[in-house]
């Protein structure tokens, strides 16, 4: 059985984006970072905590 594991800081509902669902697009299968042995996937999707700055809010585009 050759599973795509994605290692992830639980809890989940700390990030902005449905984890649950990013994982299920990509065929993935969560579980929780303290358990990281190395063996995880490592092309997996960016997570930004809720409150924490992205990087895109404020500003402005340079047309």
């Amino acid at each position: 059985m050759n599973e795509k594991i994605w290692f992830v800081e639980f809890p989940t509902y700390q990030y902005n984006e449905d984890v649950k669902a990013l994982a299920a697009e990509r065929g993935l299968t969560v579980i929780d970072a303290s358990f990281d042995d190395g063996t995880g996937e490592k092309d997996v999707p960016k997570l930004t905590k809720i409150g924490e700055d992205d990087g895109k809010k404020g500003k402005k585009d340079s047309k």
